[in-house]
């Protein structure tokens, strides 16, 4: 369907429903109340009976029992019963008479009185208002064939595809219900009925059966009142029962009455079980409304921080790993069962100024590679230059790792940059080295004292795996003869023990004693083999001291002094922010520029060794295909085997290609869109930060800007900037 169709579409589901929500919650709910009526009247009634009553006969019981003729309905039953419905004063009521002994065998539980006001609620909303329930009828058709086109059902438990699956699976049932409405309402497929004159005041049931007995009619069925001025007559004719419409005019033979339109439209058509059928129509139609109102209000609030009502204390995080989002997470735990008011965020959805309104703001906040302060941290930084906060009290807790030049520098920058806004530091601040549990504690009593409440009990804090692990097998997955591409190896290590893990995890590699530990991303699941794990590692370069260029430390020991059978130790780090989905059916846009691809071959296998798995979009790119196209191989069998839903690739030096992953953002932007809007898709990009940090959110921005919804008020790079706070979009990048 072309985009622009589609948004069309979803536009007018969306604002029609929006629009007439009240009035189609009252005729959803009226019409699941009334589908009851035929369940009841079956349960409360004895069988039908197989023999008519003479018209005589008939005219001599109603002149004993019902002297004023305030008859509504007859209806028999076997056993010679006939069930009379009265009204008066507006009141209606069912009973049961003995057609011999002319006697009252007791009122009928029918809840008259209560459907006929549902009845009425339903038809005119009770103010005579048919016209309007007529126009929104045919506004609830267009919602319901619309409905279809707009998204596929997929096997996944997202509220969005129960919503879907759901419309999908009953759509007989609902187009059934509302077809019927659109038809009663324009007359079609309904019984040819004569003049009527609604003003000439009501008939009662003694002319009619004069009438009847007039044009030599002699047995009766059923009898029913309508439109005060005319009734409905089922009589035994030659040929089976009849329908008769008797006015004041005269008689005139009808088809079926109501009609079978009427009666699929009521579910009358089978008694209780068609009965039944309805309720559970509007009960799924009442399920869409609710879902649907609700799923765009979640998307409208989506972005805004959650916290406690009135919260006064701000824990706000910059974490690269999720060491640092796992701490904020625990203290306002802790801090919440000492009775703080709390509301925590990460500082990618802060601006500076958000920090005014609290008493305390606590951060917490990581150090990622030599120094670097973490993604989500990098715009509030900057932003504090522009910023004054003469009002905004912290408190800071910086993690690091001493064995690098730059220990704590993103914590020591965001502190200093803090003060340079004019804030106010309450508590000296904390620098956790390596593992952070201790330190962690320790300040968190000391906030906790600077608030005046009595931390709670708090969670296990993950620490580093250390694991010993043998080195397998190495191959080169560039092509050594061309000078463009940069050396990168896959690797295999194995380990004595199983290991828990998952991919995008991190291996800390440390190429020796005191050195820093270098960490590698995880490109293999425990599923396939949990003795097993698999890195893909660029052998990286450095200028010394003297000028020569030398290899990294850490990318060469793997990569070319580490022989095959040699054991090294290292340490498993729980990442995460890049791990995939704990949902095996969310589906998943990854997004990768060379070594980026490393993690992301992890996720496809876990993926691959699942049969409930979902739909995975890869789009990779690097120099060229025939030199630096990793693990090409395994992703051109992926897709081959349907694993891999759509594979989209980029080598910028390719004579015939020339591009980059932005491009192909670019090109498939309708479907991006899409799967980010309509089928909860996560989007995890690798890469380096001059590209693949830069690039993917531009491109989607772009993408968003063309082809989501006309009607969508949040602009486009907010809605970027959402999904990272959300982590529906997941940048791991590196310098």
């Amino acid at each position: 369907m072309p985009a622009s169709l589609r948004r069309l579409l979803l536009c007018l589901h969306r604002w029609i429903t929006l629009a007439l929500a009240p009035l189609f919650l009252v005729i959803i709910v009226s019409g699941g109340l009334l589908a009851l009526e035929p369940v009841v009247r079956d349960l409360a009634s004895g069988p039908e009976a197989e023999d008519p009553i003479p018209v005589s006969e008939l005219q001599a019981f109603l002149a004993e029992v019902d002297p004023q003729q305030r008859i509504r309905t007859l209806r028999l039953e076997r056993g010679g019963t006939a069930v009379l419905e009265f009204s008066r004063a507006g009141e209606r009521w069912h009973e049961a008479f003995d057609l011999e002994q002319r006697s009252s065998l007791g009122e009928r539980d029918y809840a008259t009185t209560f459907f006929q006001t549902v009845r009425h609620l339903h038809k005119d909303l009770l103010l005579d208002l048919d016209w309007v329930v007529e126009l929104a009828s045919y506004a609830l058709l267009v919602v319901l064939i619309v409905g279809p086109w707009l998204a596929w059902p997929r096997l996944r438990h997202t509220l969005t595809q129960w919503h879907t699956g759901v419309g999908w699976l009953t759509l007989p049932l609902l187009l059934l219900v509302s077809v019927t409405a659109g038809m009663m309402a324009l007359e079609l497929g309904t019984p040819r009925l004569p003049p009527i004159d609604r003003d000439a005041g009501r008939l009662a049931i003694g002319p009619v059966l004069q009438q009847l007995e007039a044009a030599e009619i002699s047995h009766i069925q059923a009898m029913e009142r309508f439109e005060r001025a005319a009734w409905a007559v089922t009589t035994d004719g030659d040929g089976g029962p009849q329908q008769l419409i008797v006015t004041a005019e005269g008689i005139t033979p009808a088809g079926a009455y109501p009609g079978w339109i009427a009666e699929l439209h009521q579910g009358t058509w089978a008694g209780a079980w068609s009965g039944l059928i309805n309720l559970l129509t509007a009960l799924v139609l009442l399920f869409l409304f609710v879902t649907g109102i609700w799923l765009w209000t979640r998307r409208r609030l989506g972005g805004r921080r959650r916290g406690d009502a009135g919260a006064d204390l701000l824990i706000a995080h910059a974490s690269q790993t999720g060491t640092a989002a796992h701490l904020a997470r625990e203290t306002a735990r802790a801090l919440r069962l000492g009775g703080a008011r709390i509301e925590e965020a990460s500082l990618s959805a802060l601006d500076p100024k958000a920090l005014e309104a609290y008493r305390y703001t606590l951060l917490i906040a990581s150090t990622c590679g030599d120094g670097d302060m973490p993604d989500p941290g990098r715009a509030f930084v900057a932003a504090l230059d522009r910023a004054q906060l003469p009002r905004t009290r912290f408190a800071l807790l910086a993690l690091g790792d001493s064995s690098y030049r730059h220990f704590c520098a993103a914590g020591e920058t965001l502190r200093a940059g803090l003060r340079r806004a004019g804030a106010e530091e309450v508590l000296p601040m904390a620098r956790a080295d390596g593992a952070p549990e201790a330190t962690w504690r320790i300040w968190l009593g000391e906030v906790a004292e600077l608030l005046g409440v009595e931390a709670g009990a708090t969670g296990p804090i993950p620490s580093d795996q250390p694991v010993h692990l043998t080195l397998r097998e190495r191959r080169q997955l560039n092509d050594p003869e061309d000078p463009i591409t940069q050396e990168v190896w896959g690797l295999t290590l194995e380990s004595d023990t199983p290991l828990a893990y998952r991919p995008g995890d991190l291996l800390l590699v440390r190429p020796g004693e005191g050195e820093p530990a270098r960490p590698y991303s995880i490109g293999s699941t425990p599923l396939d083999d949990p003795h097993r794990l698999e890195l893909t590692v660029a052998v990286t370069s450095r200028t010394d001291a003297d000028g020569h260029v030398r290899p990294g430390k850490a990318s060469s020991l793997l990569a070319r002094r580490l022989q095959l059978g040699d054991t090294i130790t290292a340490s498993l780090r729980t990442h995460r922010h890049l791990q995939p989905p704990d949902d095996p059916q969310q589906p998943m846009i990854l997004i990768a520029a060379g070594c980026g691809i490393a993690p992301f071959v992890g996720f496809i296998a876990e993926r691959a060794a699942r049969a409930d798995r979902g739909p995975i979009w890869l789009i990779f790119g690097n120099r060229r295909r025939q030199g630096d196209f990793f693990h090409a191989e395994r992703l051109l069998q992926w897709r081959e085997q349907g694993v891999l839903t759509r594979l989209d690739l980029a080598f910028s030096r390719d004579p015939n290609d020339g591009g980059y992953v932005q491009d192909r953002i670019s090109e498939a932007g309708a479907t991006i869109v899409d799967w980010m809007l309509n089928r909860d898709a996560r989007i995890y990009a690798c890469g380096r930060r001059s590209t693949i940090g830069t690039a993917v959110p531009l491109a989607l921005t772009e993408a968003l800007r063309r082809y989501a919804d006309p009607d969508r008020r949040e602009p486009a790079e907010s809605l970027v900037r959402r999904w990272q706070t959300e982590g529906r979009l997941r940048l791991d990048v590196i310098d």
